[in-house]
């Protein structure tokens, strides 16, 4: 635990950023914009109705990098790979489907990922994709499941004001007594960089739960 924080999260010399929901008025993505390297390529994950069209304009709008859209469907293992891991930014957007982005989550694309955080690369997490860099997240039966466990033993919910709000709280910390429940409301993101620096971007609407109700804190 750092600073009173109860979360730990790959080490590696990139910066992992866990939004809520995209809201135009935020200033996330500039943000995000201005900490990757910006003589790297923007790679893009969506399962968007868009196929991802209204984010990669709105960030082009912001003076993002020339990029390309990553279909984990489509693509072998190995251009998935060297497309992901060669990122100077990664931005994953779930659409209406987070189940249907776990199953396309292979290990490749989770090897891929961490290799481009480890390289420096910055990894946006947007909406209810950032689920998916916790440890856990529910899946279609509503059973606690493993995630891609960027941050260790957490759970990330979204456009929440506090983890305890959500069904799943009950459910995990009878599972998982020792998890860590984290709650990222719309407009704000957590922040995660080397040397376990931590940030809050936009409303900074952040709270961490942990199985005892008394020991919740705000950061």
């Amino acid at each position: 635990m750092l600073d009173g924080l109860p979360i730990r999260w790959l080490e590696s010399c990139g910066w992992l950023v866990l939004s809520g929901s995209a809201d135009l008025h935020s200033e996330i993505r500039a943000l995000a914009l201005s900490r990757c390297d910006a003589s790297g390529a923007v790679a893009y994950i969506s399962l968007a109705e868009d196929y991802g069209d209204a984010l990669m304009d709105d960030l082009a709008e912001l003076g993002a990098p020339a990029g390309y859209l990553v279909d984990l469907a489509d693509q072998d293992n190995n251009e998935i790979h060297e497309r992901l891991s060669g990122a100077g930014m990664i931005v994953i957007e779930a659409g209406d489907d987070l189940h249907r982005l776990k199953r396309l989550m292979t290990q490749t694309v989770a090897h891929a990922i961490k290799e481009a955080l480890q390289d420096g690369a910055l990894v946006l997490f947007e909406g209810a994709a950032a689920t998916l860099a916790g440890s856990y997240y529910l899946d279609p039966s509503g059973q606690v499941a493993s995630a891609l466990k960027i941050v260790e033993e957490a759970y990330v919910a979204v456009d929440v004001s506090s983890f305890l709000e959500t069904e799943t709280a009950q459910l995990l910390f009878q599972k998982r007594p020792d998890a860590v429940g984290v709650a990222i409301d719309k407009g704000s993101a957590l922040v995660l960089g080397p040397n376990q620096h931590i940030e809050t971007w936009g409303d900074k609407q952040i709270t961490f739960s942990l199985g005892d109700p008394s020991r919740q804190g705000q950061f």
